[in-house]
């Protein structure tokens, strides 16, 4: 959970380079929930990462939101 957690993290920071404080802005009034294609991108570049599917296992997939989440409000 920990490694999906900080991968989470870890995309956030590249998603918080790639694209401003503007578009973070935009984003936290939708806290907790992702935006579907900002949800897609991450579950597929976690996948990706972690080399392993994250569908179907619905307690990974929060880590990984929370680990996303969790970055971006720590730059807020």
């Amino acid at each position: 959970r920990e490694d999906v957690r900080f991968v989470g993290a870890q995309i956030a920071a590249k998603w918080l380079a790639a694209r401003g404080r503007e578009a973070l802005v935009e984003l936290l009034p939708g806290h907790p929930y992702l935006p579907g294609s900002v949800d897609q991108d991450l579950l597929v570049e976690a996948e990706g990462l972690l080399q392993y599917s994250l569908r179907g296992q619905a307690d990974l997939r929060r880590a990984l939101r929370d680990g996303f989440w969790e970055h971006l409000q720590a730059q807020y």
